[in-house]
């Protein structure tokens, strides 16, 4: 029913209530996993370049998020799960991650309902609402 997964966070941390849930789901259908972490990329302050501390910023972000995925892919591991982890920015998290599903043949997306501390509740409820009326596939979403 469902073959491929797409678990997607929107924060550099990991919500384990939707890994887990998900990892449940995989186990129950022989499914394989897509855990993406699409994280909002920041415009730099000035037009051409980045500031070194936007620099340092990025650079943090970017161990933050790998150590996350490195812990899901050991969660899978031991739950016997084929998943594969992939981290990206982008400026438009909505329209990526609906070409992602358009493009990988997923069957159902499961969105991290946590909100990035960056952006506001309600900026975070419109990012997906867009993507559910754009994707076509099951949507679980969890709390």
């Amino acid at each position: 029913m469902f073959n491929n997964i797409l678990i997607c966070s929107f924060v550099p941390k990991n919500n384990k209530h939707t890994i887990e849930t998900t990892f449940e789901i995989a186990k129950k259908f022989d499914s394989s996993i897509i855990f993406l972490k699409c994280i909002h990329k920041e415009l730099p302050t000035f037009a051409f370049f980045h500031r070194k501390s936007e620099k340092e910023k990025h650079e943090e972000l970017t161990k933050e998020t790998h150590l996350a995925l490195e812990e899901v892919e050991e969660m899978a591991k031991q739950n016997n799960i084929s998943v594969k982890t992939e981290s990206v920015f982008v400026e438009s998290v909505s329209e990526y991650v609906t070409t992602y599903v358009k493009k990988n043949d997923i069957d159902l997306f499961v969105p991290d309902s946590t909100p990035p501390s960056d952006i506001s509740m309600h900026d975070h409820k419109d990012i997906v609402n867009r993507m559910y009326k754009d994707i076509d596939c099951a949507i679980l979403t969890l709390k």
